[in-house]
């Protein structure tokens, strides 16, 4: 008799994104704080994840590609969620295209207006491989 095979509970998205104002005391700048998670928690490391943010502000266009993972260079077993952070500083106060594209599989287009105060999203896609949180 064999015994019934465990498989993970599987996640509703695979990333989350949050996003939020900040202030840089050094440069005496205000920007938009990017910070995108895994919802799965690794055991072993905490890994990056590896993006290429491609910044078009002129067109109001603000995309991230996700490219995948990579272990930490630091060999200390430590456990939890991919990370990635990015901070926009030089924006403005409009409505921008956000673009996260997982590369060569998948793309979610979202609508984000920036206001004195406040973030919010003014569109999302019905099929979302991620979670925004303002």
């Amino acid at each position: 008799m064999r015994t019934k095979q465990v498989r993970p509970e599987k996640l509703k998205f695979e990333y989350e994104l949050h996003i939020s104002k900040g202030y840089d005391k050094i440069k005496e700048a205000e920007y938009i704080h990017f910070t995108l998670i895994t919802t799965k928690i690794f055991r072993s490391f905490i890994y990056q994840i590896n993006v290429t943010p491609k910044m078009d502000l002129d067109n109001k266009v603000i995309e991230f590609v996700i490219e995948g993972l990579s272990a930490p260079v630091i060999s200390i077993a430590k456990s939890g969620n991919a990370l990635y952070e990015y901070k926009l500083y030089e924006y403005k106060y409009t409505e921008y295209d956000l673009k996260i594209v997982k590369l060569d599989v998948d793309k979610n287009l979202f609508k984000m207006k920036i206001t004195k105060g406040g973030i919010k999203l003014t569109k999302q896609p019905v099929k979302k491989f991620l979670k925004i949180e303002v």
